[in-house]
């Protein structure tokens, strides 16, 4: 699946497209605005794709003057599974805080990151996880592998896509750090947290060799 197209899971018409932008806001959209945000499809492609979602009832069309404007209908029985078709990235997200939060001290931190946090996926897109594990904690590596792996196949059951595991101990994400690792670069400033906080990841990536401000005597 492509997480920032949520509803080709079930369609890859335009209707999918203008469905998750009548969901995105509870507020009213003309063509024109729509259109500006779907750029690839014509003022007639979607006019008629909202002439076909308003007989259904799912979107409700009002005319001010002469302008038309159209709206999600949220009291309609097929309002709820389009919303949650909607929302398949937080809950993606959510499914995986609430995986590696079992996971315990161990884990310091883990973020989404790549083309799946940053809204460029493709269908075949893997999904690029990140984590650091704590160097000094005094746990089982077989254990430790057996839950990468699972991670690993939870990713692909949720989605449909692959998971990329990138995995650093503390230690080796601060010499990674030291040596200026692009990948680091682009998790502090893309990725998504999932575990942990960024706050403690940008600590860790700080340079340790910051000279200290002079003082006078």
């Amino acid at each position: 699946m492509q997480l920032n197209k949520p509803f080709t899971t079930v369609t890859p018409t335009l209707d999918g497209d203008v469905l998750a932008v009548l969901a995105s806001a509870e507020v009213t959209f003309t063509i024109s605005q729509i259109q500006r945000i779907i750029t690839t499809a014509s003022g007639e492609g979607i006019r008629k794709v909202l002439t076909r979602l308003s007989a259904q009832g799912v979107v409700l069309h009002d005319q001010v003057g002469r302008t038309n404007t159209y709206r999600l209908n949220t009291e309609h029985v097929a309002a709820e599974p389009i919303m949650a078709l909607s929302r398949l990235a937080s809950t993606f997200l959510a499914r995986l805080e609430a995986h590696l939060d079992e996971w315990g001290a161990e884990l310091r931190y883990a973020a989404v990151f790549g083309s799946a946090a940053t809204g460029r996926m493709r269908l075949d897109s893997d999904i690029d996880l990140f984590l650091v594990r704590a160097t000094d904690h005094d746990a089982d590596a077989t254990a430790w592998e057996q839950r990468v792996t699972e991670l690993g196949r939870l990713v692909t059951a949720l989605t449909g896509n692959d998971g990329r595991i990138v995995e650093y101990t503390e230690d080796e994400l601060r010499v990674a750090a030291a040596t200026g690792e692009p990948l680091l670069n682009d998790v502090s400033k893309q990725g998504l947290t999932i575990a942990g906080t960024r706050a403690w990841l940008n600590e860790q990536l700080r340079p340790a060799d910051k000279a200290a401000p002079m003082t006078r005597s």
